[in-house]
């Protein structure tokens, strides 16, 4: 994950520490290797479109991370305070993510496409 990405998101995982997301980002970011913000490689930060596919349900998605005050899924925009957004940060195209869903449940992602925020559409990188 980028620095500026692990600056923004610390505190406010320290803050819900004491929650399972909180936790969940909390373990995110303790495993992070950082890079700079200004790295070539493409990964999910904050404000990259991804598009996945749901391995369990065989649907797909496409949406853009965001921090939770720019979330609005009518606008495809999830907050990475999210038990899938937390899991979707730093992952690149092909990987294959796991995460407990709200209901409980382990859910398997594998990611598509990843574009970030300044990218013109085709420039992302597609699996």
């Amino acid at each position: 994950m980028t620095r500026n990405d692990y600056e923004q998101l610390s505190p406010r995982a320290d803050a819900l520490k004491h929650t399972a997301i909180g936790q969940l980002l909390l373990s995110e970011l303790a495993r992070a290797i950082i890079a700079s913000d200004r790295s070539t490689r493409i990964f999910v930060k904050l404000g990259s479109t991804v598009a996945f596919e749901d391995l369990d349900s065989g649907a797909t998605r496409r949406l853009t991370l965001c921090l939770p005050e720019d979330a609005n899924l009518d606008e495809m925009r999830l907050s990475v305070l999210t038990p899938v957004g937390a899991a979707l940060i730093g992952a690149a195209v092909g990987q294959v993510l796991e995460y407990v869903a709200g209901d409980a449940r382990m859910r398997h992602l594998r990611i598509l496409m990843v574009q970030d925020e300044g990218l013109r559409e085709g420039r992302g990188a597609a699996f």
